[in-house]
């Protein structure tokens, strides 16, 4: 990656870089040679300067009764960006918190083809924890569409301790999958697509539905509303009921 590239992806990019740049290639100088290099104006070269040694990049030193700007060992970069890593990990549980509260509004995303559907499952292993359960109807999954996906993901959740109670419409994929239930925490009810004409998949968890199709267009929604997603949850156990009385 280009230098230049590298540093704008930590915020020192335009004008700023080209000082910090000058000041490493000469080992050091004043402004009036930083701005006699770069091309910039001296005033601005003043101002980049006092950031650049804010961030214990440059420091100063007077040579010859003229103020002299040197570099700190480019190693520092890489304490700020440990430094900044540090304090918004420290912010997250409060971000979370804030990112999880009651909405007015249902919050809801969409999500277009395969990759965007392996985000919208990501978001079920981010937001619960060991012994939650998601409730799912799977019409036509990914067992077909993405396979080596479905496969990681439930060695995944397995390992996360979280479970799955579902209903299932009857395919063969389907039924090569629930030989494993035991060991992959799935307690599930299968259906014969005549009583269960389904064609998609829909997980319910936490505070949100997830809505994934596998047709001709494949895409996600997820919804995050704790009011629609205590009525999916009643719904799920009276359908969970009455599978069980046709199974």
């Amino acid at each position: 990656m280009d230098i230049l590239e590298a540093l704008k992806q930590i915020n020192i990019e335009g004008k700023k870089a080209e000082v910090y740049l000058s000041c490493l290639e000469s080992g050091g100088s004043t402004a009036y040679l930083i701005a006699k290099k770069t091309g910039i104006k001296r005033p601005t070269v003043y101002d980049l300067v006092d950031q650049l040694m804010q961030e214990g990049l440059l420091y100063k030193s007077i040579e010859h009764g003229a103020k002299h700007f040197s570099p700190a060992d480019p190693e520092k970069l890489l304490k700020l960006i440990r430094e900044k890593e540090a304090t918004i990990k420290a912010i997250i549980p409060d971000l979370q918190k804030i990112y999880h509260s009651p909405k007015s509004k249902p919050a809801i995303r969409y999500f277009n083809g395969r990759e965007g559907i392996k985000e919208m499952y990501e978001d079920s292993l981010r937001t619960l924890k060991s012994g939650d359960t998601i409730l799912v109807y799977v019409g036509e999954d990914g067992l077909s569409d993405l396979p080596n996906y479905v496969s990681d993901y439930v060695e995944r959740r397995v390992a996360s301790g979280i479970k799955v109670r579902g209903i299932f419409k009857r395919a063969k994929e389907t039924m090569d999958y629930m030989v494993h239930n035991d060991e992959q925490l799935r307690e599930a009810v299968i259906l014969d697509q005549k009583y269960f004409p389904l064609d998609n998949e829909i997980n319910i968890y936490a505070n949100k539905v997830a809505i994934a199709s596998y047709g001709q267009e494949m895409f996600g929604m997820l919804i995050e509303s704790e009011e629609i997603t205590n009525s999916q949850r009643a719904i799920f156990e009276l359908a969970w009921l009455g599978a069980q009385s046709i199974n």
